[in-house]
């Protein structure tokens, strides 16, 4: 992994969320207007990425092997996430529910809106496809375990999993399908999933930069005192521990530096939904957590992929 190309990279995205900063503070942003935003990324521009990097891989055994190890990998590595941000947050004496809280913060990257196009980026379309199968890890713990702890014992509900049912999920499924089978698409299908999965990227940032001006002329508060639990773990330690323990594995570089990458994401913003929707109060946390462990990736981003590069997982 080019440490320069990771540095230019996160450069152009933070350039990218400078604008739309720049834009909601001059301009009003509606509600609607995020809404639009929001569902072209998510419902075509993530589809499409997971496509292209079908389409753009040229030897299908070896992908499928490695959409295996990935979604294996991604379900443990956040349900151990989880237990040891849980761990460490137990041994700074939150109070329990809290603790709960801070240590979803701290377990769950941004690895589908950020993630995703991170890795298109810095690996190419297969580690686009591969993000998108790692973000489909993060569902089925997000989900189950998650979703349990918030509700300190109440009885499970099947409707949750409705969550599950969504376009990039679908995308993953025809794509693996159609590798499987062995297709190939029209040549018209091709360029137009690789001509719409260039969407992603400057959108996605331009989207996080606008939700920063509103954000902070609307909150009472700018900071709370734990907040540097769940930034130091979700940006540093966290990956870390990541990094360390794939180093003593088997698997394959790439698959190793993607995981890692995707370790370091920062927050992910469905936490201070699962707030609201399971418990009462604590959204306005989560939400500075998102918000500021979004910022501060543009600088842990590079110093991880230094460690990468410095560790020798290349």
């Amino acid at each position: 992994m080019d440490i320069s190309v990771v540095v230019t990279s996160i450069t152009v995205m933070g350039l990218l969320m400078l604008i739309g900063s720049v834009f909601a503070y001059k301009v009003h942003i509606t509600e609607e207007t995020k809404q639009v935003l929001i569902q072209i990324i998510i419902n075509i521009g993530i589809p499409s990425i997971i496509l292209n990097g079908v389409f753009k891989t040229e030897s299908m055994d070896l992908l499928l092997r490695h959409v295996y190890i990935v979604f294996g990998l991604s379900i443990v590595f956040h349900t151990l996430a989880l237990f040891i941000s849980w761990m460490f947050a137990k041994l700074f004496r939150f109070e329990s529910i809290f603790a709960k809280k801070m240590a979803i913060l701290c377990a769950f990257g941004n690895t589908g809106f950020i993630g995703i196009p991170i890795c298109t980026t810095l690996f190419g379309p297969s580690g686009g496809l591969l993000a998108a199968i790692f973000d489909a890890g993060i569902d089925i713990v997000f989900f189950t375990i998650v979703v349990f702890m918030l509700q300190s014992g109440a009885r499970f509900d099947i409707r949750q999993f409705k969550a599950l049912l969504n376009l990039p999920v679908l995308a993953i499924v025809v794509g693996l399908s159609i590798a499987f089978i062995g297709y190939e698409p029209p040549a018209f299908v091709k360029q137009l999933a690789g001509m719409l999965s260039g969407l992603v990227t400057p959108l996605a940032m331009l989207y996080t930069g606008m939700l920063l001006p509103p954000l902070f002329r609307q909150q009472k508060m700018f900071f709370y005192p734990q907040i540097g639990f769940p930034l130091a773990m979700r940006l540093l330690i966290i990956p870390i521990l990541t990094m360390f323990a794939l180093s003593l594995t088997p698997i394959d570089p790439l698959i190793k530096n993607l995981i890692t990458i995707l370790s370091a994401m920062p927050t992910l913003m469905m936490a201070a939904i699962l707030f609201s929707r399971y418990t009462s109060g604590d959204e306005d946390k989560a939400v500075l957590t998102t918000v500021y462990s979004t910022v501060l990736s543009l600088l842990t981003l590079p110093f991880i992929s230094f460690l990468v590069v410095w560790w020798g997982m290349v």
